[in-house]
């Protein structure tokens, strides 16, 4: 099991973002790209990040890249390029693997486990796992099959980027922050996560690919569209929207703001989803009396 990779497929279950770039003859609205001044003066770029992708999203537009170049400053969720194994295996072991020793599927409700099996991604190596680790595993693993890689993500290009330019970067979050909040569910909602996982793999080519066009296009509310209906299909999921997605939108938007505070001329990559919606980190980033303008 390819622990970083594990890592990264958290994020893309928050965020579903990955596919071939939208034809020429689509019409810009923008690009998922902001730039944030503080009243003292402060300006930092706040880009949206797609976390797995394929080699045809690159070349970037031009204004992120500008944007960038004139930035001394990394800061991202977490520079998971510095995480060394031991630390995300010792996390994984902890709070990823089952206590309970039966089989996977046997500790499963029916419908869990019967659309486990009828999915072909079942294998003995997922029988330690508790069901959100065996959720991202099975993810990963149809990603990968369709080509989509962590190698191509945003978030790796740019942690290179920065690494081969001397920048420094700054981790907006701890890895327990950041995934603690899935190893925190109830077994009731790890099971519904893991069968949903498993119940949208169909509809996965046709969704990413309506999540990139709306990113590549700069069109924010048609994306938070896409990126909320999934918890309004599963309503039982929407306590793990909060905590996954409001509360974490909090703590990013304070790293921000300090930074902002702090004169850094910084760039900023967090999850496109984070971006959008109601109480989103550009929302509490407004709401703190910072003018937020899309570029």
């Amino acid at each position: 099991m390819n622990l970083k990779k594990i890592s990264l497929a958290f994020v893309f279950f928050i965020l579903a973002l990955a596919g071939p770039l939208p034809g020429p003859a689509a019409a810009l609205a923008g690009h998922f790209l902001w730039r944030v001044e503080s009243p003292g003066g402060g300006r930092i770029f706040v880009a949206g990040s797609i976390h797995l992708a394929r080699a045809g999203l690159y070349p970037l537009p031009p204004a992120i890249m500008e944007a960038f170049g004139q930035s001394a400053v990394l800061a991202v969720e977490i520079n998971t390029e510095a995480v060394p194994d031991r630390v995300m295996r010792n996390f994984l072991n902890r709070r990823g693997r089952s206590k309970d020793p039966r089989p996977l599927l046997e500790r499963l409700s029916p419908a869990t486990r019967q659309a486990l099996e009828r999915s072909g991604f079942y294998s003995p190596d997922l029988d330690p796992l508790a069901p959100w680790l065996a959720a991202l595993a099975i993810q990963t693993e149809a990603l990968g099959r369709q080509g989509f890689s962590s190698q191509y993500g945003l978030d790796k290009y740019f942690i290179d980027l920065a690494s081969q330019r001397g920048l420094e970067i700054v981790e907006l979050e701890t890895l327990e922050e950041q995934m603690g909040p899935l190893a925190a569910m109830s077994p009731e909602e790890a099971d519904l996560f893991l069968r949903s996982a498993i119940e949208e793999m169909d509809d996965l080519p046709g969704t990413v690919n309506a999540f990139l066009d709306s990113w590549r296009r700069g069109e924010v509310e048609a994306f938070a569209a896409l990126f909320f209906q999934e918890y309004d299909r599963y309503p039982a999921l929407r306590p793990l929207l909060d905590r996954v997605i409001y509360q974490r939108n909090e703590r990013l938007a304070a790293g921000i703001r300090d930074l902002l505070e702090s004169g850094a001329r910084a760039f900023v990559v967090v999850g496109a989803g984070h971006l959008v919606g109601e109480r989103s980190v550009l929302e509490h980033l407004a709401r703190l009396g910072h003018r937020v303008t899309q570029l």
